[in-house]
């Protein structure tokens, strides 16, 4: 296959799940909004409860009675609980989700940093292959963020069909070059057996263009024997054996879509040390492939960055981490880069990490 592709930027823009964006959720007191940020930027560095005393020597200029009770107050208003074994708190799901919608600022991706991980995805574009390019990518997000990065490539099966053009290689092969209006172009050699004439494969070319063209890749698998059925039944071979091979012809997507990367990192977690079992499900959940190519395909029509966090996600195996990801277009057909982690990320580094990740992707294939 060959690619040239346009990649389309985007905003800067965070979503969460639809049923939080259906519910606002209020707005805390200064203090008590100050006080959340700070245990938040505590907690992801340290992965440990953070006490009131430690808050108010962070420069708030609050003494550590007034921090405590604050402290109470967002517990109960259930931003914060605490673990039976410690006297500090840690975030809620509801408190992430404050301070991810409320509080966090996006820090900018060093220069060095992109320009390191352009030269690497560089490389990797000189081998022309989608799906290598593809999981460099879930491995450069794994590696900077330092959790686990996924990344689906793009659904060409709702690619529009542009057309199909037929060479004749010999007396009896065909090479088809099909087109989609994402860029994407694949061929496949078809063998007949016996002779084929010149007049034989222009006019099934004309018949296929003229009844496809400005379908789907999907609705044409689902419906191509039906809208050819009148003339594949007449005199052309060629024509009947694409209809019987339409299937493989038009086939884009598979168990290889899904890349995914830096599954060791989870293991350096402190709060996964006595999780093994949790891991075990989202390691299971990886390596079954379509259950999460389904999660990550529902992301492909949603612009900005998309967030849910904890139990906000609705698969089980996502409900103890969080789950960032970016669309990236091509033509005008998506893939998904994203960021699996604990709900203890820093999200002020990984939100432009993905955002640039997703942009880099639409650049690089653009440019092949």
């Amino acid at each position: 296959m060959s690619f040239r592709w346009e990649g389309v930027p985007q905003p800067f823009r965070i979503l969460c799940s639809q049923d939080l964006e259906k519910r606002p959720m209020p707005q805390l007191q200064k203090r008590e909004q100050t006080i959340l940020s700070s245990l938040v930027s505590a907690h992801v560095a340290t992965g440990e409860p953070v006490g009131s005393r430690t808050i108010s020597k962070s420069g708030l200029g609050l003494s550590p009675a007034t921090v405590r009770n604050s402290m109470a107050d967002l517990e109960e208003k259930g931003y914060l609980t605490h673990p039976h074994t410690s006297a500090g708190r840690i975030p809620t799901d509801k408190g992430y989700r404050y301070y991810v919608d409320q509080v966090v600022s996006q820090e900018d991706l060093p220069d060095a940093e992109r320009e390191r991980i352009r030269r690497s995805m560089a490389a990797q574009l000189r081998e022309g292959n989608i799906q290598t390019l593809i999981e460099q990518v879930s491995q450069v997000v794994a590696e900077v963020s330092q959790n686990l990065g996924v990344a689906l490539t793009p659904r060409f099966e709702r690619g529009t069909f542009e057309r199909l053009e037929l060479v004749h290689l010999s007396e009896s092969k065909v090479l088809l070059v099909l087109t989609i209006r994402s860029g994407l172009v694949k061929t496949m050699v078809m063998e007949i057996d016996s002779a084929i004439d010149v007049s034989e494969i222009e006019e099934t070319r004309r018949v296929i263009n003229e009844r496809l063209s400005g379908l789907t890749v999907a609705e044409i698998r689902d419906s191509v024997l039906e809208r050819l059925s009148s003339v594949s039944r007449g005199s052309s071979r060629l024509l009947r054996i694409i209809c019987e091979s339409a299937d493989s012809l038009f086939n884009f997507s598979g168990s290889d879509d899904l890349h995914f990367g830096g599954a060791g990192n989870f293991f350096l977690k402190p709060e996964f040390s006595n999780h093994q079992t949790e891991l075990a499900a989202l390691m299971g959940l990886l390596e079954a492939r379509e259950p999460m190519i389904t999660i990550l395909d529902k992301r492909t029509d949603q612009e900005g960055i998309n967030i849910t966090i904890g139990n906000e996600n609705t698969s089980p195996e996502l409900q103890g981490y969080s789950l960032l990801t970016s669309r990236y277009q091509v033509g005008n057909v998506s893939g998904v880069v994203g960021v699996i982690g604990p709900t203890r990320l820093p999200y002020a580094r990984i939100i432009p990490l993905i955002q640039f990740m997703a942009e880099l992707t639409e650049e690089m294939i653009d440019h092949k």
